[in-house]
């Protein structure tokens, strides 16, 4: 395993951790997560070896890697990673660290035909394979084979890459359930990306997926959407939370201008349905995956911790490419989205500081708007106790 556990959990980890966990029930009892999974330096770093370092995390989108000899950089619960094609086309992933003294390989993202170490210009190849090293020939025994680049497991669904760092992991089908059914009509392998940024906020990295996996603070917090959600349907299971909106009720006349930058009259919405033509739907996938998804374009968010109350949160519009390559107004779709974001950012500073105040309690959650954050939570615990990674948990649905 890549990650490592940093802490004394005798010493650091706070006692009601080292028990053993037992799901709770949305309905009768369940609470928020005490102040301490939101503010302590060793709960992320236990996040760090526990959670990123075994479940299958989101690290872009395929449509960034066209060619051979492509790749982008990034990171993941402070892990710098490199996403390549090398030269067969086959997708890699790597430690963005030099075997010899841990610079970088890359930065940002490009085109190469290898792997140059920008601190000494020690080479690699694109399956990971050290083939030069300057001035080591005096080196006793220096062997070239023995210094590889660390590899990390990778695998797709549809256009969305994800990396797992524990090469016994279960496979990525498994954390998936059955989200390729439940979206197949999309054909989600042909949505490339269009655009990118990053924004980051002064908060722990669950604040922010929670607040993505719950429409309760959707009326309050954001009041160009409709104050009373009518037709809303919402499902927790398994790995993920999906929330699916009609349009009824939106502002129509900001629905219309986001909309007529569209070029809806493709063929491929021929294979949607009469709710996926009229509406959208959230998905919050355990444990950094999320998107805002329409008939036309949607959103991806990439949730990366920094620290205990650190985010940076990478969002991706994206479209099908048939939309991608005629969309005039890209920018009226962009800012539509950022004004909603920056809701949600200019928040969650302010809940970060009184979560972690004297005045912070456990709240009851809601069994019909905030089933998606008992879903997760039970996620961030099973993975922090280490319990039975495969017990089955509660499912919950809603439907108005």
């Amino acid at each position: 395993m890549v990650f490592t556990e940093k802490v004394n959990q005798s010493r650091s980890i706070p006692s009601p951790f080292l028990q053993p966990w037992q799901p709770s029930n949305l309905t009768r009892e369940a609470v928020t997560l005490p102040s301490v999974l939101y503010t302590s330096d060793e709960i992320y770093q236990l996040e760090q070896a526990r959670i990123f370092g075994k479940a299958w995390c989101y690290v872009g989108n395929t449509s960034r890697l066209k060619e051979a000899g492509s790749y982008f950089t990034t990171t993941i619960a402070g892990q710098p990673l490199i996403v390549l094609r090398d030269r067969a086309g086959t997708l890699r992933a790597f430690l963005n660290v030099c075997p010899h003294r841990g610079a970088p390989l890359a930065l940002e993202s490009g085109q190469c035909s290898k792997l140059t170490c920008l601190y000494h210009a020690w080479t690699f190849d694109l399956e990971g394979n050290l083939r030069g090293a300057p001035e080591m020939d005096t080196a006793a025994g220096f062997d070239l084979a023995e210094h590889h680049l660390q590899s990390v497991k990778v695998d797709t669904w549809e256009s969305f890459i994800f990396v797992n760092f524990d090469p016994d992991s279960q496979p990525l089908r498994v954390q998936l359930s059955d989200l390729s059914q439940k979206f197949e009509r999309y054909h989600l392998n042909e949505w490339v990306e269009f655009h990118h940024a990053d924004y980051w906020v002064d908060a722990n990295w669950k604040l922010f997926y929670e607040n993505t996996a719950e429409s309760y603070h959707e009326p309050h917090v954001h009041r160009s959407v409709p104050k009373f959600y009518t037709g809303m349907q919402a499902e927790a299971k398994d790995y993920y939370y999906s929330q699916y909106v009609p349009h009824t009720g939106i502002d129509q006349e900001s629905l219309s201008e986001v909309m007529s930058a569209l070029p809806l009259e493709n063929s491929f919405l021929e294979n949607l349905n009469e709710s996926e033509l009229s509406g959208s739907s959230v998905l919050c996938l355990f444990p950094n995956f999320c998107w805002t998804l329409s008939a036309g374009f949607g959103t991806t968010y990439l949730i990366d911790p920094q620290a205990a109350t650190r985010t940076r949160i990478q969002i991706s519009w994206i479209a099908p490419a048939p939309v991608a390559n005629l969309l005039e107004d890209k920018d009226l779709l962009v800012q539509s989205f950022e004004s909603l974001l920056q809701e949600d950012l200019n928040l969650l500073p302010h809940i970060q500081q009184r979560v972690m105040s004297s005045g912070y309690r456990q709240g009851r959650l809601s069994p019909v708007r905030e089933m998606g954050v008992h879903l997760f939570q039970q996620r961030v615990m099973q993975y922090l106790t280490q319990a039975e990674i495969t017990q089955a948990l509660q499912p919950a649905s809603y439907k108005n």
